[in-house]
C-alpha cells in the first residue's frame, strides 16, 4: 500500500482513514474543508494551548450553550462528543445489547458497520440498487424488531439526500420503539429549502437522534468535535455512558468560535462553485463524474482495474483520493472538493489519465 493511502477497514474490523501523509500532497480523500479556518479561530487555538495542563469543562457546557443559541434549540437536549463518531458509539452503548437488530444502507458510513460488529448487533443491510434510493424501498427491509436505524443525510459515500417530506413520512411509518439516527455530518453544504438536517423534527418525534460534526464544513477534523440532539429521555441515557472531559479545551474553544452563519454560508457557496468547476472542466471520457449534494464528487470507472489505475496515477501526482472498494463499489472513487488551486491541479492531472 502506498504511504499516502489508507484502507477503510482492516481484518480487525477497525476504521482507517484516508491519507496520513499530507505534506506536499493534495489531500482529497477525507472530505475535509481545505479552505482553512478563520484567522480568529487559529488565534483562539494558539491561546488555549497555554492551558493544556488544565482539564476542560466536564460536559463542554459553554459549547453546548453556543450550539443551542446558534441553532435555536434547547441546551438540555445536546450532548458533545469527540467527533460525531463518539456520539454514534454512545448510541450503540446506551441503546443496544448483543443480538439487537440495527439497520443501515450498504453504501453508507463505514462506522455503522464497525460499531454494529463491535457491539455484537445483527445488521439488516439495505442493498440499494442505485445511489438515490427511496425511503419507501428502505422501509420494506425494516421490521419492528430493529432497535436502531442509521440514515446519513446527505449520505456518505454516495452524496444523495432525503427531502423533508419523505423523511417525515418515513419516521411516521416506523415503530416508536425504533430509534432513528439522522447523521447530518454534511448538512451545512445544503442550501435546498426542501431539505432538513432533522434538528427541528426532534420536538415532534421522540425517537430521533440527530448527530452533527465540526469536521466537515467547519474544518476542525483534526480537533475532533461533534454533537448529538434528541429529546430529554434519549439524551439522558447517552449521558449515562458518556466519558467525562471527553473533548479538549482547545477543541471546544475552536468549535465555539467558528460558529458563524455568514462564514458557513460562504463555505457552502464556495463548495458549489469549486464543484461546478470540476464538473465543467474534467473532460476525460475515460471517467464519468457524478455530482453529489455534499463536498465531494464520485468518479466512475469502467472496472475495478481502471479504478485502481486511476488511484495509483493520482498518488504518483501527489493527489490522494478514496477508493470505494471497501464499500462494495470497486469501480468508484470518491474525491473531495478542494481549494480552487487544488482542483485546477486535479483537473490538469485527471485529463492526462489514459487507460
Amino acid at each position: 500500500m502506498s504511504k499516502y493511502m489508507g484502507k477503510i477497514m482492516n481484518k480487525n474490523n477497525t476504521y482507517q482513514g484516508g491519507a496520513e501523509n499530507f505534506k506536499g500532497v493534495i489531500r482529497l480523500s477525507s472530505n475535509e474543508n481545505n479552505n482553512g479556518i478563520p484567522a480568529k479561530v487559529k488565534k483562539i487555538i494558539s491561546q488555549n494551548a497555554k492551558f493544556s495542563h488544565i482539564y476542560p469543562e466536564l460536559n463542554s457546557q459553554s459549547l453546548i450553550k453556543k450550539i443551542a443559541d446558534y441553532n435555536k434549540i434547547k441546551e438540555q437536549n445536546i450532548i458533545i462528543g469527540a467527533g460525531s463518531d463518539e456520539v454514534l458509539q454512545m448510541i450503540f452503548n446506551a441503546f443496544t445489547k448483543p443480538g439487537d437488530y440495527v439497520m443501515y444502507s450498504k453504501y453508507s458510513f463505514a462506522m455503522y458497520r464497525v460499531f454494529a460488529n463491535n457491539f455484537k448487533c445483527k445488521s439488516l443491510v439495505f442493498n440499494d440498487k442505485n445511489f438515490k434510493f427511496k425511503l419507501e424501498d428502505f422501509k420494506k427491509k425494516y421490521n419492528s424488531k430493529v432497535k436502531l436505524i442509521f440514515l446519513a443525510n446527505p449520505n456518505n459515500p454516495t452524496g444523495s439526500i432525503f427531502l423533508k417530506k419523505e423523511l417525515v413520512n418515513f419516521i411516521k411509518s416506523i415503530n416508536e420503539k425504533t430509534i432513528l439516527v439522522l447523521d447530518s455530518a454534511y448538512s451545512e453544504y445544503l442550501l435546498n429549502a426542501d431539505y432538513t438536517d432533522g434538528i427541528h423534527l426532534v420536538n415532534k418525534f421522540k425517537n430521533i437522534i440527530v448527530t452533527k460534526t465540526f469536521s466537515k464544513i467547519f474544518g476542525l477534523g483534526g480537533l475532533r468535535v461533534g454533537w448529538g440532539y434528541a429529546q430529554n429521555q434519549l439524551i439522558q441515557k447517552l449521558y449515562q455512558v458518556k466519558k467525562p472531559f471527553n473533548v479538549s479545551r482547545i477543541a471546544s474553544a475552536a468549535a465555539y468560535n467558528i460558529l458563524n452563519k455568514n462564514w458557513v454560508k460562504k463555505q457552502a457557496l464556495l463548495n458549489i462553485s469549486n464543484k461546478s468547476y470540476i464538473l465543467s472542466r474534467l473532460n476525460n471520457y475515460n471517467i464519468e463524474i457524478i455530482d453529489t449534494d455534499a463536498n465531494f464528487v464520485l468518479l466512475k470507472l469502467g472496472s475495478e482495474k481502471k479504478s485502481k489505475m486511476l488511484n495509483n496515477f493520482a498518488i504518483k501526482n501527489k493527489i490522494t483520493v478514496r477508493s470505494l472498494k471497501s464499500y462494495g463499489l470497486p469501480n468508484f472513487i470518491r474525491m473531495s472538493v478542494g481549494t480552487k488551486k487544488e482542483i485546477k491541479r486535479v483537473v490538469e492531472v485527471l485529463n492526462n489519465f489514459n487507460v
